[in-house]
């Protein structure tokens, strides 16, 4: 059972439940109002069980206005070795299952995979149930008469065309059960057969008033909407109560119409009596019928209340108001926040195979490694975390230099994600490219660590590179000048003997010769212990070319170097290169691992 699927809806039920017990707060205030203004608080009361507010989060992300771009991680560049080393920071992360052996036999994930089958039973059978009355009633309206003809047939048409509304079909039946409205896309009223012969006329057009009211109310729909919710959260005591509710108020608001509209109340009063007296209640709320609610309540009010006035209108508006917020509110922010964008991985069988894997769990407590290194014909690590080595797999390809993704890019997976530490070895058929090699560790972590994961776009925070003056220490660098000074591999170099397209980093230092702007960018965010930045750098100075500069500044606190009377980094930058950060949050892509297993030692 998915952990994930039982949040989801317990974060749904308790806020219905809240919302609930809102509703009933407000009918209660309105208690001395119409009766159809607490039935319509009580449906949506209902009807936001339907309604998850992460449902209407989506539907205002699919509507939303923004556009993310997706802004990858960017680690191109001939950075020297030591600028590919992971930084320390908090990792943040959502908590998976522990995949353990013997997990599983505990109570909780135990309770977890019976939930949904108990909630999916019981619906079922409150589904069963109602099926089975349905098709007695549907059986009972198939073996029916048709009354087109008729005094209350006539009395029927008279009273929908003073209505203003299209009569419907009337059908008698032979049965005990009360008179009502049956359907929704096509009613009819079943009409009992024995009923005319204990009803005076005016009796009789009581009766057939409050039928037409509850079609012109579609009071039919509502309740099949509220026998969903039923069904779908039948251990839910508020939904039941809810259900008693609606019933009850629905019927009082045909009282007050038919009353509005002429009714004596003496005879309408007595025509309920009779009918409760000699005929069955139908068996289904969603067949609105002439009973129902508390019979007694119900005659009190007909006979002692007063007619309600309508809510004035600044009331009416405000509850309209009220009630769009609600539900508007979750569209808006979803419009607001876009849903992150995703895309999956390729299938592991598309990617190319190591000839020979060996994994073995490393005991030992010390610091971890950088990632593994790539060698020609191998892959090998030593006291690597999970979290370590998917960083280097996953690392966007850009050549040699290609950097390993930050720690912000990997999200999700299991508690020993960054704790659990293994020794590997992997061997190729042959030499092999640095990317061949990625998409060789990306099918092994498929295999052997059942990783499932996928790509989304994130807000995360970086800083974002821009250019303040144009004046500063960027000296340009044509691309026939870097064209005589390649670097045959990766630095470090003798100061002063640089060659274009290098950035070296020491403690208080930079000195770069025929790079651009994103490189810098990439440098500054991946050696914190040197620059005491802990977060991705995007290049946004909007400089094009390649430069050549020289950066002093005071070593970050911690990084063992000694201190130097010279401006931070952030100083440096500004007066030294003519460029500030400036932090923000941006779409970044990150990779949330959905699953993972602790591998099998060989």
């Amino acid at each position: 059972m998915n952990p994930n699927l039982l949040s989801l809806a317990a974060d749904h039920l308790w806020q219905s439940t809240i919302f609930a017990v809102a509703a009933a707060v407000i009918a209660l205030a309105l208690r001395r109002q119409r009766a159809q203004v607490r039935y319509w608080i009580w449906l949506a009361a209902s009807i936001k069980f339907l309604v998850p507010f992460a449902a209407l989060v989506a539907v205002g992300g699919a509507l939303s206005w923004r556009t993310i771009e997706i802004i990858p991680y960017d680690a191109s560049g001939a950075l020297v070795e030591t600028i590919s080393q992971p930084f320390t920071r908090t990792q943040v992360t959502v908590r998976a299952v522990d995949a353990k052996p013997g997990a599983s036999g505990s109570l909780l994930p135990a309770l977890q995979s019976l939930a949904i089958p108990i909630w999916a039973a019981g619906s079922g059978v409150f589904l069963l149930i109602w099926a089975a009355r349905w098709w007695r009633l549907r059986q009972t309206l198939a073996r029916a008469t048709s009354m087109a003809r008729g005094r209350e047939a006539e009395m029927l048409d008279r009273l929908a065309a003073a209505r203003a509304m299209r009569s419907l079909p009337m059908y008698a039946t032979d049965t005990t059960v009360e008179p009502g409205v049956f359907g929704v896309l096509r009613p009819v009223l079943l009409w009992p057969r024995g009923i005319s012969e204990h009803l005076a006329d005016e009796q009789i057009e009581a009766i057939l008033a409050h039928e037409l009211t509850h079609l012109r109310r579609q009071d039919n729909l509502a309740a099949a909407l509220h026998m969903a919710v039923q069904a779908l959260f039948w251990f839910h005591p508020l939904v039941w109560w809810i259900g008693r509710r609606l019933v009850h108020e629905r019927e009082l608001a045909c009282d007050d119409e038919v009353i509005r509209l002429g009714s004596e109340r003496e005879v309408y009063a007595e025509s309920i009596l009779k009918t409760c007296k000699f005929f069955l209640e139908s068996p289904l709320v969603c067949v609105s019928g002439v009973t129902g609610s508390d019979l007694k309540k119900r005659i009190e009010q007909i006979m002692t209340h007063d007619t309600v006035p309508a809510l004035p209108f600044w009331r009416q508006a405000l509850l309209a108001v009220a009630g769009v917020v609600v539900f508007a509110t979750p569209v808006v922010l979803g419009a607001l926040n876009p849903p992150p964008q995703t895309r999956e991985l390729p299938s592991p069988a598309a990617l190319p195979a190591f000839e020979e894997v060996s994994i073995r769990p490393n005991p030992s407590a010390g610091r971890g490694g950088r990632g593994g290194q790539m060698q020609p014909g191998r892959f090998v690590g030593q006291n690597l975390t999970l979290q370590t080595i998917v960083r280097r797999a996953y690392a966007p390809d850009r050549g040699p230099y290609t950097m390993d993704l930050f720690e912000a890019q990997v999200a999700g997976g299991p508690d020993w994600l960054n704790v659990d530490k293994y020794d590997i070895v992997a061997t190729t058929a042959g030499p092999t490219e640095p990317g061949q090699m990625r998409l060789m560790l990306q099918r092994m972590l498929a295999e052997r660590f059942k990783i499932a994961a996928h790509w989304e776009t994130r807000e995360l925070p970086v800083y974002s590179l821009v250019r303040v003056r144009p004046e500063g220490g960027l000296i340009p660098i044509s691309a026939e000048e870097c064209e005589k000074y390649k670097p045959a591999q990766p630095g470090p170099f003798p100061p002063g003997q640089q060659p274009c397209g290098s950035i070296q980093f020491a403690p208080g230092t930079l000195i770069a010769r025929g790079v651009p702007m994103e490189w810098l960018a990439n440098a500054l965010a991946n050696v914190p212990v040197i620059s005491g930045i802990d977060r991705m750098v995007l290049d946004r100075t909007g400089i094009e070319g390649n430069f050549g500069f020289e950066l002093e500044f005071s070593p970050a606190a911690g990084s063992g170097a000694p201190a130097q009377e010279r401006p931070e980094l952030f100083t440096a930058l500004q007066e030294q290169l003519g460029l500030k950060l400036e932090a923000i949050r941006a779409p970044i892509d990150v990779l949330v691992i959905d699953r993972a297993e602790r591998p099998d030692a060989n």
